[in-house]
């Protein structure tokens, strides 16, 4: 099966080159943090600039709020702003808005007003992570309401019948979104929660920053020394058993083997690795 890895990074989006390297397929001028392709276009998403369409080499705004996420949805693509506020991303049109909540609660990132992180489906329920917030759940997008669960949220997922929940303390879980357990092992800043083959899978901001579980409670770091992920940055993607972790260097790991490959180096720090 082909794939591309795409990488958005502090200065604009590259593609990882099958046999080493990569180069930069568009908007050096822009931080980006995602990055979508969605019925033949693709978008960006910049928390400095906004959300973007590219085509033609030229740069489309379709919303100035800062765009923190790009999240496919069934036959969506739905992009997370500051409020948090959802919007449809092709058009910039707003989905759902959560900022009387975020009056109410007390939500508040540490740069500005919070945002939503990550939305899935759980036992067909939406779950979404804001961040710094709740964790949301309910039928649809725009019904979404807050769970007792509040944290620094970052990514969701779901598996083996549970939500997992990477954040700023560790790796938490639920099976019923009512009540939640937190995992044995990192307890530190997590951005990143992953099936990678039999494994779940981790970072954490350590010169070690992989960890990995094979039944989502109990979790082993693993001895790779390697780049520490910075606050804010999404470094761990996979394809199968294998994981791709990338900084300024982008590595392929095969977590059962522990065997590192280098792909590329000397990039702008990278803010999430993104495979389509």
């Amino acid at each position: 099966m082909y794939v591309q890895i795409f990488l958005a990074t502090e200065s604009g989006v590259f593609e990882l080159i099958p046999t080493g390297g990569a180069h930069r397929i568009c908007c050096p001028e822009l931080e980006v943090v995602d990055v979508a392709f969605f019925e033949g276009h693709l978008y960006v998403c910049s928390p400095r600039s906004g959300l973007f369409e590219v085509g033609g080499g030229r740069l489309k705004r379709l919303a100035s709020s800062p765009c923190w996420r790009l999240i496919s949805m069934e036959d969506s693509l739905i992009a997370s702003v500051d409020g948090p506020a959802l919007l449809d991303a092709p058009s910039g049109a707003k989905i759902a808005d959560f900022s009387e909540y975020a009056d109410r609660l007390g939500w508040r990132f540490l740069k500005g007003p919070a945002h939503i992180m990550d939305i899935v489906k759980f036992k067909d329920i939406y779950a979404a992570a804001v961040e710094e917030g709740s964790l949301l759940a309910g039928g649809d997008l725009k019904s979404l309401k807050p769970t007792r669960f509040w944290g620094d949220l970052h990514e969701l997922l779901p598996d083996m019948g549970r939500l997992y929940m990477s954040t700023s303390t560790g790796i938490y879980y639920t099976e019923d979104l009512e009540r939640f357990n937190m995992s044995i092992g990192p307890t530190g800043y997590t951005h990143a929660v992953r099936r990678c083959g039999g494994y779940l899978a981790t970072h954490e901001i350590s010169s070690r920053p992989l960890w990995i579980s094979i039944d989502g409670i109990s979790w082993r770091n693993l001895p790779l020394e390697l780049p520490k992920p910075s606050y804010g940055t999404t470094n761990l993607a996979c394809i199968g058993s294998k994981a791709i972790y990338a900084v300024r260097q982008v590595y392929v790991i095969d977590l059962a083997r522990l065997i590192v490959e280098r792909m590329a180096s000397s990039l702008p720090l990278v803010m999430r690795v993104v495979i389509l």
